[in-house]
């Protein structure tokens, strides 16, 4: 049976390089689930053709940071490399997102985990039901 998301409803994720550290030291990112029509709009990015010939792109790093600056809400506990917290900062207006300097201070293979955690949020286990 399908069970009904709520689109604005965050979850909390940590890195999995995180996983094993107590949970005082542990970067705790919060993240929300795309709505469909941003699911569909990032979709129809990923690839890029080229007008009058057989030439086709994947833009996947354009497609990780559209889902980054839709589904990441805010921190805790992330630190720069001398121990001071980072600010999480979002654009004006609307829609709200993260700011991409924000984003430049994620090391590269864990936006892709963070865009990872967002577009499958949508994917409810047997565990989340209990």
């Amino acid at each position: 049976m399908p069970i009904a998301l709520d689109p604005n409803q965050t979850f909390d994720y940590t890195l999995e390089d995180d996983r094993s550290l107590p949970d005082g030291e542990r970067t705790v990112f919060h993240l929300r689930p795309l709505a469909a029509k941003q699911e569909a709009r990032i979709a129809d990015s990923l690839v890029a053709v080229t007008p009058g010939s057989d030439e086709m792109r994947m833009l996947s790093g354009t497609h990780t940071i559209e889902i980054l600056r839709a589904g990441l809400v805010g921190w805790d506990n992330f630190l720069d490399a001398g121990g001071e917290p980072v600010k999480f900062e979002m654009t004006s207006g609307h829609p709200r997102t993260v700011r991409d300097q924000c984003l430049d201070r994620i090391a590269s293979r864990y936006r892709t985990e963070l865009a990872n955690a967002i577009t499958s949020r949508g994917d409810i286990t047997g565990d989340e039901l209990d």
